[in-house]
């Protein structure tokens, strides 16, 4: 509970919101000065220091329990504990970029506690292979699904800090016809490209400051007031529409069109791995400094550079692909009905998963959840268990000896000749509007 018996609220919950508001994130690109970016870099670095000490506590308790699986009870200590080791970690950044990593912690743990915790222990891959192979003995940092070491190269730079007392705010710039983005120990603000407006009457909650490539970017969490639409309540069963995954395509909708997705990783992939190989030479040709540390040079940080450019702009291609299809499937049809993939099992498929990444379909399912609950839409979920690529949409016949492999579906009852993921589509739009029933209208 938010609140205790007299209605005030309890320090440390999550307050709840009035009625009629919503929190929804807000992204823009922010232009640090020459001057700023050294210091959100020092925030970025500290952030991960504290994270990855908090991972090496962990590490040292597990081993000193022997732990052999099982949910992990463990204290997170306060941040304090750790920034009282280390002089670098002082008052100069804001003391949420140390919160935001103990959060960060907690929630590795939560997750891990949430799938993993009711299983045997699981190894990672390469260790299996190692175990098998090289007769190699795995300790506990070689466990699937453990919070694991942050790199200064491959992990996340950014860091999230929280409103008090109105110290994150969006002010105009009196020098231009620019905004500024005012936030702890950037109170001077630091250039932003508002290209929407904020919401009217909203209260930013948090903002989470990051870097991707060159560029920089702020996701602002806005609370602000929003009546959704009501959920339609006489549906036309033409205005219901199946999606089955596709791997190629996306999806292919009960109307036999496919969403043409361009595959936008596969057009970057020749120039990632010459980027990829362009770095590994010149890290091979490092040096090595007093403490056998490699000494990058500063074309190996300009290759970097460039390479998250690339690989940043193909992730922002395939968002901008995704809501702009959700968008149009959510204007066009009223209810939406889509299959309970699990994405993580068949992403560990090695034919199936890098295509899995490429095309982002756990990302447009989510697109498609929130955007028809905004509309009044109703977004369907097939059940796990529901048949919809071994039926047949003609009669309800089975074909239990259909392969993943035969991408055309052949009815040993009717005789029905149709393309599989057509054919699974439909059978899901039928299973949308059985379960629609008294909803439906002609």
């Amino acid at each position: 509970m938010a609140n205790d018996k007299n209605g005030n609220y309890i320090k440390g919950t999550k307050k709840e919101l009035p009625e009629d508001w919503v929190t929804y994130g807000f992204c823009y690109a922010v232009f640090p000065s020459k001057e700023q970016q050294p210091r959100l870099e020092r925030s970025f670095g500290c952030e991960r220091k504290v994270y990855n000490e908090y991972v090496a506590g962990l590490y040292e308790y597990l081993e000193s329990i022997e732990y052999t699986g099982g949910r992990i009870s463990y204290k997170v200590p306060n941040y304090t504990t750790i920034t009282n080791k280390f002089d670098f970690l002082d008052k100069s950044n804001d003391s949420f970029v140390y919160n935001d990593a103990k959060m960060r912690f907690t929630a590795a743990i939560k997750k891990y506690n949430e799938q993993y915790a009711k299983k045997p222990i699981q190894f990672k891959k390469s260790i299996r292979y190692k175990i098998k192979n090289e007769g190699y003995i795995p300790n506990v940092r070689d466990i699937k699904g453990l919070p694991k070491f942050h790199s200064k190269k491959q992990g996340k730079l950014s860091y999230t800090t929280n409103q008090t007392n109105g110290n994150i705010s969006v002010v105009k710039n009196e020098n231009d016809n620019g905004y500024l983005l005012r936030i702890p120990k950037f109170q001077d603000g630091i250039a932003i490209h508002l290209h929407r407006e904020l919401p009217v009457g909203g209260v930013v909650k948090k903002a989470t400051i990051r870097r991707e490539g060159t560029k920089y970017l702020v996701s602002l969490s806005v609370d602000f007031p929003f009546k959704s639409e009501k959920p339609i309540e006489q549906i036309n069963p033409e205005k219901v529409i199946g999606l089955d995954y596709s791997q190629s395509e996306l999806y292919v909708d009960s109307n036999g069109e496919a969403a043409e997705y361009p595959r936008y990783h596969k057009i970057i992939e020749k120039r990632q791995r010459r980027l990829n190989k362009s770095l590994a030479r010149k890290k091979n040709a490092a040096s090595l400094g007093s403490e056998g540390k490699i000494i990058y040079s500063n074309n190996y940080k300009k290759t970097l550079s460039e390479y998250q450019d690339v690989m940043k702009k193909a992730k922002n291609q395939r968002k901008d692909f995704l809501h702009k299809a959700s968008n149009q499937k959510t204007n066009d049809y009223d209810a939406i009905v889509v299959e309970d993939l699990d994405l993580s099992n068949l992403a560990q498929c090695l034919s199936l998963g890098k295509k899995l990444h490429d095309n982002g379909f756990g990302m447009y399912r989510n697109m498609l959840t929130y955007k028809a609950l905004k509309k009044g839409k109703h977004f369907i979920i097939a059940d796990k268990f529901f048949p919809s690529s071994k039926l047949c949409s003609e009669c309800g016949g089975k074909n239990k000896h259909l392969k993943l492999s035969d991408r055309v579906f052949l009815c040993p009852h009717c005789g029905l000749k149709k393309h599989r993921d057509h054919n699974a589509a439909l059978n899901l739009k039928q299973y949308g509007i059985g379960l629609l029933g008294q909803k439906l209208t002609a």
